[in-house]
């Protein structure tokens, strides 16, 4: 899908014609649930607006979402804000948009260092995610660089504060504040007012019906938002690069699979902090060298449609295989949630494959305990040549590599 219009309000927007905020353009309203507050650092508040905002957004048609400012800064104190937040705002209700934690508190996580605050996104993230909830974390580019590991929070969604004139490329997300105050890519006001605007890159409302996710139910109705015309512009790559446009239908796998390379590589190469989720109209580098690829494959596999009650591993044990196998076969992030209707590939006994590739260049897959420098002796080159090749995919440090990084090698 394209890029869909939306708000985020609080308290401080209270009385806000959400009617008008729709007839303006407006699809979504992301809702500040409430916050934790000073002195000892645990006492939590609901928004006194947030009642109101979440049925006035619903009566008119809006998708909605929320979001809890934090200060917490071990595990255990997000966990707490979060099971405050379910307890007093989440349940009994539904919510098209993910629910996030904000992470912006100068007080308290300002101070705490990378790792304390790391740990208290895990906290609140990894308790919503078991009561079933699409999780994601709000911050400004400058936080999320300074002041969280990144490399340790990979499967969650990111929104992203820029209020700078082009969509943020580090890190990749669904959700970009690209104004408030400060506004260079229109009015700063809706319905009048003041307020933070957004842009979502994901279809969200089907993303939580479809997994039921948000206090849907699995395969609810699905209407996605009309989206408002694109304007992004194209982003330059490498002359040996190729863009792919993301098209109805497709998936990271199957972009793969026609360039001859792997969705992991493709993840990395683009920055796409979860591979189930692009959307249409999303141009996808491919890293080029001359490579070209042609596969012919023999395949037995079959495809089983998930029924209401099925779990990955009980489909599985049908066909005599692993839920680990099938979830990455079928580039299944989360094996816990699939969803009714969802077309699961089974891996065949007689699936062959050969790939005829004219390359020069190997693929390696980075490991714990890696160094560039002890990749480059494996293959007798040096770890300079690794890095300058490798950069879009390593970052600025070449002394951090990740796990799970494919690096290519000329």
């Amino acid at each position: 899908m394209d890029k869909v219009f939306g708000i985020d309000i609080s308290t401080y927007q209270g009385g806000i014609n959400l009617a008008t905020a729709k007839a303006e353009g407006v699809k979504f309203a992301l809702l500040r649930a409430g916050f934790t507050g000073y002195g000892n650092g645990v006492s939590k508040s609901v928004d006194n607006q947030f009642e109101n905002h979440y049925r006035n957004a619903k009566a008119n048609g809006l998708g909605v979402g929320a979001y809890w400012f934090s200060r917490a800064t071990t595990y255990e104190n997000g966990k707490a804000e979060a099971e405050y937040m379910y307890n007093n705002c989440l349940k009994g209700k539904q919510f098209e948009y993910p629910i996030a934690i904000d992470v912006e508190d100068s007080y308290y996580q300002a101070k705490a260092g990378k790792q304390a605050v790391t740990n208290a996104i895990k906290g609140f993230c990894e308790y919503l995610e078991a009561k079933g909830y699409y999780v994601c974390i709000y911050a400004n580019s400058n936080w999320f660089k300074n002041y969280m590991d990144l490399s340790q929070l990979t499967k969650y969604d990111k929104w992203v504060a820029n209020w700078g004139t082009s969509r943020p490329s580090s890190p990749a997300g669904g959700l970009w504040q690209f104004g408030g105050e400060t506004n260079r890519i229109r009015t700063n006001k809706v319905a009048g007012m003041t307020v933070d605007q957004n842009y979502a890159f994901y279809d969200y409302p089907a993303i939580m019906k479809q997994k039921g996710l948000n206090g849907f139910s699995a395969n609810a109705d699905v209407k996605p938002q009309d989206p408002i015309t694109p304007t992004p512009q194209p982003t330059p790559a490498p002359s040996n690069d190729t863009i792919y446009v993301v098209k109805a239908g497709d998936t990271l796998s199957g972009i793969a699979s026609k360039y001859g390379t792997t969705y992991q590589t493709l993840a990395a190469y683009n920055n796409i902090s979860n591979p189930n989720l692009i959307y249409v109209g999303q141009q996808i580098k491919i890293p080029g060298n001359g490579t070209t690829t042609t596969n012919t494959t023999t395949n037995n596999s079959k495809t089983y449609t998930v029924k209401s009650g099925d779990t990955l591993s009980g489909i599985a044990s049908k066909y005599g295989t692993t839920y680990q196998t099938l979830a990455a076969y079928n580039n299944i992030s989360n094996p816990n949630l699939i969803y009714v209707g969802q077309q699961i590939k089974i891996p065949g006994n007689g699936t062959t494959t050969t790939n005829t590739t004219t390359n020069n260049s190997k693929t390696y897959t980075v490991k714990s305990g890696d160094t560039l420098s002890g990749i480059a002796s494996k293959y007798g080159t040096t770890w300079q040549k690794i890095y300058n090749d490798n950069k879009s995919v390593i970052g600025s440090n070449p002394n951090l590599i990740k796990p799970g990084q494919v690096l290519t090698i000329k």
